[in-house]
């Protein structure tokens, strides 16, 4: 698991959306409820400009994978609705979804602390092991 993970920021007012590429799990649920802010043929790609910050968080807390976040720069740091417990949900062909704080610990010993929604693959053919890519579309995962 010891890789250097690509984060990118955007930014509107005092909100901003954290995307990192390698949780996406291409489920488009960003760019079907917010198809003015995510133009996934266009750079950058993000534009919350586009939306109010509440649209923002309302979509972002929707982000099956946890690739999307945002914090504000408010004292209280928000950082999407965690449940208060961790929550783990199958998807019929798809990932697992886990939502909530979680210590993945990798063959070699390495942990990783995951919080938020992160998606784990079920399929067998992601190419980010143990997170989901969403290969299981292309393999007709059932």
């Amino acid at each position: 698991m010891e890789h250097k993970e690509i984060v990118k920021y955007y930014e509107k007012d005092d909100f901003r959306v954290i995307w990192k590429p390698a949780k996406c799990i291409h489920s488009e649920v960003c760019v079907k409820t917010l198809p003015e802010v995510y133009l996934p043929d266009e750079k950058p790609w993000i534009r919350p400009e586009a939306a109010s910050i509440q649209d923002l968080k309302n979509q972002i807390n929707r982000c099956p994978s946890g690739a999307l976040t945002y914090v504000t720069k408010a004292p209280d740091k928000e950082i999407g609705h965690l449940p208060e417990a961790t929550e783990i949900q199958v998807l019929p062909g798809g990932p697992l979804l886990v939502k909530g704080k979680i210590k993945l610990r990798a063959t070699d010993g390495t942990i990783e602390d995951a919080e938020g929604n992160t998606a784990l693959c079920r399929c067998g053919g992601s190419g980010n092991k143990p997170f989901c890519d969403g290969s299981h579309k292309t393999l007709n995962f059932e």
